[in-house]
């Protein structure tokens, strides 16, 4: 009977050593982002059997029980910095090639242009095509490293208003000579190499036109200050007696000019923004395409969606980064640096974007904190302290009762 007291009291100073490990790690992580605090859970042992019924023999670990409530979420000043508020875990891949996964989403870009976690691990995403798609198979993340490629213009807009006020001129318009035109705009457009050119359209007010048209006007392009070589480069807008364009706002033919160097440009044109009002002159102009640039930064939006910014101002969409969601988070498995693995009482992950199904949304520039409540740490400190007393004072309590029964046989 007395070594089954002594079995019972050691249960129960184990169980408070076991006890005393996981508040000991919550208390060491409370300051570790992504951290869920940790308990242990405990049943039961049998012991003898008195009189037909069972009596407890102890107690032992059932298992670890984590806390996988929200942690505070804190703003950071890295622009690769992730927090997921709501479920799901970042989606890593291991040095083996095996999946992991964390909600610690503290990230940066490696020297070959992987975005790693903060463990070293690469952070797992789906591509963004150039069209701006979202698709693909799941993979690492890479920042392209190089040049953006330089792209041609093939659109030019234009809008705001030609004066209904000014003078009607005769003749040809000619661009070095101001008399010959009202009003000028010009655009800065890309040829396929990158290089930038001048775009110049002048605008004359030719007078009265043939219905719907009540008032034409002509216009004339030069290409870095010459027309020589262009086609497309000239034509008619009416405007009828609201003021609106009526004709010419799409020309029939393209703006082609011929690049020093460069393949032929071939400008797309579209007037339709054009008003013909009792106001100035004041026309803008804008046109697509780009030069060359390299990259200025990364950064990571509410969807986690991954983009790259360029010198030229461009800004490119690389991928999105992945959450996965569990069916049981408390079967994950806890491995080294503080990562989960997936088990078979966790289920298998459902991988989506941010914000899906029942992923949680990415807040940037953000971590989340630990969700460590160290006040109620710190009492349980205190209440297995007395637990720790009260098996040691029974310990003491069998140690005299055995103490006692020895010197009763010696006598």
């Amino acid at each position: 009977m007395a070594g089954d007291s002594l079995s019972v009291i050691q249960t129960g100073l184990q169980g408070v050593d076991t006890a005393m490990q996981a508040v000991s790690d919550d208390l060491a992580n409370s300051g570790t982002i992504g951290f869920q605090s940790e308990s242990v859970a405990f049943e039961t042992l049998l012991g003898a059997f008195v009189a037909g019924n069972p009596l407890g023999g102890g107690v032992e670990a059932q298992g670890i029980v984590r806390d996988f409530s929200q942690g505070a979420i804190v703003q950071t000043n890295s622009p690769t910095d992730m927090a997921i508020q709501g479920n799901g875990f970042f989606v890593f891949q291991d040095p083996s090639g095996s999946q992991v996964y964390s909600r610690d989403g503290h990230t940066i870009v490696g020297p070959t242009g992987s975005l790693l976690s903060f463990n070293g691990d690469q952070v797992m995403g789906y591509p963004i095509g150039s069209s701006g798609t979202v698709g693909g198979l799941l993979g690492p993340i890479t920042i392209p490293q190089g040049l953006l490629s330089p792209n041609a213009s093939t659109q030019g807009t234009m809008s705001g208003n030609l004066n209904s006020s000014s003078p009607v001129i005769a003749g040809a318009i000619n661009p070095a000579d101001p008399t010959t035109y009202n009003s000028s705009v010009s655009l800065q457009v890309y040829d396929t190499l990158g290089n930038t050119h001048v775009v110049s359209f002048f605008f004359q007010n030719s007078g009265p036109g043939v219905a719907p048209a009540a008032e034409n006007w002509n216009w004339t392009a030069t290409f870095d200050g010459s027309a020589t070589g262009m086609t497309g480069n000239s034509g008619t807008l009416g405007f009828d007696t609201t003021g609106n364009l009526v004709s010419g706002g799409i020309p029939g033919a393209a703006l082609t000019a011929t690049p020093p160097g460069a393949a032929a440009l071939s400008l797309n044109l579209n007037f339709n923004g054009l008003t013909q009002f009792a106001s100035a002159n004041a026309i803008t102009g804008a046109a697509d395409g780009n030069a060359s640039g390299g990259p200025l930064g990364v950064s990571i939006d509410n969807n986690g969606v991954v983009s790259v910014s360029y010198s030229n101002g461009q800004i490119n969409k690389v991928a999105q980064v992945a959450v996965a969601t569990f069916p049981s988070e408390q079967g994950l498995t806890l491995s080294n640096g503080g990562v989960y693995q997936q088990s078979s009482a966790s289920g298998q992950p459902t991988i989506t974007s941010a914000g899906a199904g029942s992923a949680g949304v990415i807040r940037p520039s953000s971590l989340e904190s630990s969700n460590v409540d160290t006040t109620s740490q710190l009492i349980s400190l205190v209440v297995l302290q007395r637990s720790f007393q009260a098996n040691s004072k029974a310990l003491q309590t069998q140690d005299n009762i055995l103490g006692s029964v020895l010197q009763l046989q010696t006598t």
